[in-house]
C-alpha cells in the first residue's frame, strides 16, 4: 500500500501534465487563427492609369498609342494597398520604354515601376502599339473652319482674322509629308450672335480630311469672325393690360412704328410673324404717351428697341376720345385695340332710337310744307 505523499505527489504531476497540455493546444489554435487571418487578399481595380513613354524626345516622334490603361492591384496588406490605389500617395508608373525601339510601327511591352514589393499588379492591356519616327518642325498657314451650324441657319460671312496666320506643328516626319491643310475647327455660337470670337487649338488634316498626330499642345490661334445675321420685318401686336377706369369704354393706340426688324437664325425668324407689346392702361383717363421696350430674348436681336406709344382712351357713350388736359379730340389710328367694357343700357339704347325717330318725323314734315309751297307759288294769278 502507498503511502499518502506519494499519491499527492503523483497527482499533482498529472495535473501540472494536464495545464501544459492544454497551454500548448490553445497557443497552437491561436497560431492556426493568427495565419488564416494574413492569409487574406485584397483586391483593387484601377482605369484611366497614363502610360510613360521612355524615348529621346529631342529625336523622336511618337504616335499611335494607347495614352491610359487599366491596372490590377492585390495585396495582402491592406494600408499599403490603399496608398498605390490612391492617386495622391500612388508611387508606381506604367511604363513602356521604347530607348532601343527602331523607327516605324512596334509592340512594346508594358511594365509596372516603382510599385510596393508587398503590392502586384497586373495591366491591361499588356502591350500597346507605337509609331516612332524622327522629329521634325515645319510652317504652315492656318485656315479657319467655320461650323456647319453657320451656312445652315442663313448666316453670311461678312470677314475673317486669324492671329497668327501661320503656325509651327511639330510631328514625325513622315505625318509632315501627309499634312495638306492646319485648320482653326471653331465652335457653334449664340444663335443671336453677329460676331464670333475664340481662341482654339489648330489640327493637322491629310487629304482624305483625317487629322493626324501633332505635338501636344498644339499651337494656338485666335479667329474672329464677323456675321451677317438673316432679318425680317414683323409687325407690333397690342396687348392692353391692366384694368381701366369704369367710365372708359376702350382704348386706341398710335405707335411710332408699326414694324420692327428682328435679325437671328433662320430656324428662329421663321418662328416669329409678330410681337406682342403689352401696354399697361390702369388709371389711364387722359390721352397718354409712353416708351414701351420691345420685348426680345436671347434667340433674336429686335430693331429699334423701343417704340413710342400713344394712349388715347374712348369714353364710354362717345365714339371720340379726349383729353382731359387740352379737351382736344385725339387722333386714333389703324393699330387700335379694344378693352372690355360694359354693354349700353337698354334705356340709352332706347333713348336713342327714340331721339332718332322723333328726327326723322320732324324732317318729313319740313319736306311736306316745301312742296305745298312750290305748288301754290307755281299757279298762275287771275
Amino acid at each position: 500500500m502507498k503511502k499518502p505523499s506519494q499519491s499527492n505527489w503523483f497527482s499533482g504531476l498529472l495535473a501540472l501534465l494536464f495545464a501544459l497540455l492544454l497551454f500548448f493546444n490553445a497557443n497552437a489554435s491561436g497560431n492556426i487563427s493568427n495565419m488564416s487571418g494574413t492569409n487574406q487578399v485584397y483586391d483593387e481595380m484601377l482605369y484611366n492609369i497614363p502610360v510613360q513613354v521612355e524615348y529621346d524626345q529631342a529625336k523622336y516622334f511618337v504616335s499611335g498609342y494607347e495614352e491610359t490603361v487599366n491596372v490590377h492591384l492585390s495585396s495582402a496588406n491592406r494600408i499599403q494597398l490603399n496608398l498605390e490605389a490612391n492617386e495622391d500617395t500612388r508611387n508606381f508608373q506604367v511604363v513602356a520604354d521604347l530607348t532601343k525601339t527602331p523607327l516605324g510601327t512596334s509592340e512594346i511591352q508594358l511594365r509596372v515601376k516603382g510599385l510596393s514589393t508587398a503590392v502586384t499588379a497586373e495591366i491591361e492591356p499588356k502591350t500597346i502599339t507605337v509609331t516612332v519616327e524622327n522629329k521634325v518642325t515645319k510652317t504652315f498657314d492656318v485656315e479657319p473652319q467655320l461650323p456647319e451650324s453657320i451656312e445652315a441657319e442663313g448666316y453670311k460671312v461678312k470677314k475673317v482674322a486669324v492671329s497668327p496666320k501661320t503656325v509651327e506643328i511639330t510631328t514625325g516626319e513622315e505625318t509632315a509629308k501627309a499634312i495638306t491643310r492646319v485648320i482653326a475647327p471653331l465652335s457653334n455660337v449664340k444663335q443671336s450672335a453677329d460676331t464670333i470670337k475664340q481662341t482654339v487649338n489648330v489640327q493637322a488634316l491629310d487629304d482624305k480630311a483625317q487629322v493626324l498626330s501633332i505635338e501636344n499642345p498644339a499651337p494656338q490661334v485666335k479667329v474672329v469672325v464677323d456675321l451677317v445675321l438673316p432679318s425680317k420685318e414683323v409687325g407690333l401686336t397690342i396687348s392692353p393690360t391692366g384694368s381701366p377706369p369704369a367710365d372708359i369704354d376702350h382704348y386706341t393706340f398710335n405707335l411710332s412704328t408699326q414694324k420692327v426688324e428682328i435679325r437671328g437664325t433662320k430656324s428662329v425668324l421663321d418662328a416669329i410673324d409678330s410681337i406682342e407689346l403689352p401696354i399697361d392702361v390702369s388709371n389711364v383717363k387722359s390721352s397718354t404717351k409712353r416708351t414701351i421696350k420691345i420685348p426680345t430674348n436671347a434667340e433674336y436681336i429686335v430693331s429699334p428697341e423701343e417704340v413710342e406709344v400713344t394712349i388715347n382712351p374712348v369714353f364710354a357713350g362717345t365714339n371720340t376720345s379726349f383729353s382731359q388736359t387740352s379737351g382736344q379730340s385725339a387722333t386714333t389710328s389703324d393699330t387700335s385695340q379694344v378693352l372690355p367694357a360694359p354693354e349700353p343700357s337698354s334705356e340709352k339704347t332706347t333713348s336713342s332710337s327714340s331721339t332718332s325717330s322723333s328726327s326723322s318725323s320732324t324732317s318729313s314734315e319740313s319736306s311736306v310744307e316745301n312742296e305745298i309751297e312750290k305748288e301754290i307759288s307755281s299757279v298762275p294769278a287771275n
